[in-house]
């Protein structure tokens, strides 16, 4: 098979940033990413693999748009991370001029709606108890649960435990729909169908801390009889293709209950993506026409996640001064943000150059912690009677140390950036 160009649409979200991380180091795929507004996926993809513009599915020259990006870059997959855009895509893939790795139009539009959902599986004995209005709601029945025939992530619902509160609170949404509560623990089940509609993995994970309706902490757990079955009808009755999930949650007498399926791949699917599944590259061959197969680790494995930054600088440089006992090293071990720093220059091609006042020889020091000295284009290893500024040359220069008097003599003396240890996560690339 030759190199996949796999563009990434919208490049943004959680869920697409998951599926950057899972294809972007593939030997067999090129990932591209496109978005309609400025988002995260700007500060990870290269320049020349990330594009914003006007790419709004509402858009009456979307397609013809969309379509130019595509074949300007020689897209062979594209893979829709948002649900109302795989509906789109779905509905519209023989216009567009690339393979789109989601379900067919009549799954993704039963997907998108809850009511079409719960209508279609509602002799399955796995749907929450649905009222009409209410009206229609008995009083012993309270609480319930109202959210919108369309959406995502928890927007809009709301648990209702009085007649007046739900009547207010369906006036402030569009297209509601009223549930039964569910008391239980929630799960999500990831899920993946080959191109021969073949569902050949379902996956459990928990859904213990939620912010905004993505998974925080997630943690694998074992299949159960019940929760496959729910799987099966789901994929029986719906044309799957590639990475889906689905998410139920317990009712009062501890039996599961369809909450939502999506024709998408979730951000939190990155959890089994560690213990072996990747989701998004299993896509990218089957729809190229590759069967596919996987090894599962044996193993409960919990997620916890919380938001982390990337940095961009304005400040050209090739050059960095860096010193060792405290930086490099500290209390006998080596600083890993800091090693994977170095390598980065290296990939780089960045001049490294060590300045140290080490009391022992530094390449003796550098072997026992199994770091070659070639790894710096040079060391200065000098005494306290001279200063490291007598060693630096400043032009398109940055300095690192965990001294603030030695940053401070360095930043007085040649204006150039100076780091602490803590800030070289803002030197990282993504």
């Amino acid at each position: 098979m030759d190199k996949v160009n796999v563009l990434v649409f919208p490049a943004g979200g959680e869920n697409a940033l998951e599926i950057y991380e899972a294809l972007r180091y593939n030997l067999n795929v090129s990932v591209y990413g496109a978005s309609g507004k400025s988002d995260h996926a700007c500060y990870l993809y290269p320049h020349d693999r990330f594009f914003e513009g006007d790419y709004y599915i509402d858009s009456p020259t979307f397609i013809s748009s969309f379509n130019a990006l595509i074949e300007h870059n020689n897209i062979d997959v594209v893979i829709p991370t948002h649900d109302t855009i795989a509906l789109f895509l779905a509905q519209n893939r023989e216009q567009i001029s690339a393979k789109i790795l989601t379900a067919d139009a009549r799954t993704a539009s039963i997907c998108r709606e809850k009511k079409k959902l719960f209508e279609l599986f509602k002799e399955n004995g796995f749907c929450p108890r649905i009222y009409a209005s209410m009206e229609e709601v008995p009083y012993s029945s309270y609480p319930v649960f109202i959210k919108p025939n369309i959406g995502e992530g928890g927007k809009g619902s709301s648990v209702i435990h009085f007649y007046e509160d739900g009547c207010s609170w369906i006036d402030k949404i569009h297209d509601p729909i009223i549930c039964e509560y569910l008391p239980g623990d929630e799960i999500t089940v990831d899920c993946f169908t080959n191109r021969k509609g073949e569902r050949v993995f379902s996956g459990v994970r928990s859904r213990e801390r939620v912010q905004n309706g993505l998974a925080f902490r997630s943690t694998s757990l074992p299949m159960t009889s019940e929760i496959i079955q729910i799987a099966e009808v789901i994929n029986n009755k719906l044309n799957m293709f590639g990475a889906w999930f689905f998410q139920a949650k317990k009712d009062a007498q501890g039996k599961y209950r369809l909450l939502e399926v999506s024709c998408r791949q979730a951000g939190t699917m990155t959890l089994y993506r560690h213990k072996g599944i990747n989701f998004a590259l299993l896509g990218v061959f089957e729809i190229m026409g590759v069967d596919t197969t996987f090894i599962e680790l044996p193993c409960c494995l919990t997620l916890d996640r919380s938001v982390s930054a990337v940095f961009k600088m304005d400040y050209e440089y090739d050059t960095v001064y860096m010193d060792f006992d405290d930086t490099i090293a500290l209390n006998n071990q080596l600083n890993t943000t800091v090693i994977k720093y170095l390598y980065q220059c290296v990939n780089q091609g960045k001049k490294l150059v060590l300045l140290t006042r080490h009391k022992r020889d530094i390449e003796e020091t550098l072997n026992n912690f199994r770091l070659s000295s070639l790894l710096f284009n040079e060391i200065i290893q000098f005494g306290w009677d001279e200063e490291k500024t007598d060693f630096i040359e400043p032009h398109k220069a940055i300095f690192i140390d965990n001294s603030f008097l030695e940053r401070k003599k360095v930043y007085d003396m040649y204006k150039i950036p100076v780091f602490d240890v803590d800030a070289v996560t803002a030197l990282l690339a993504p």
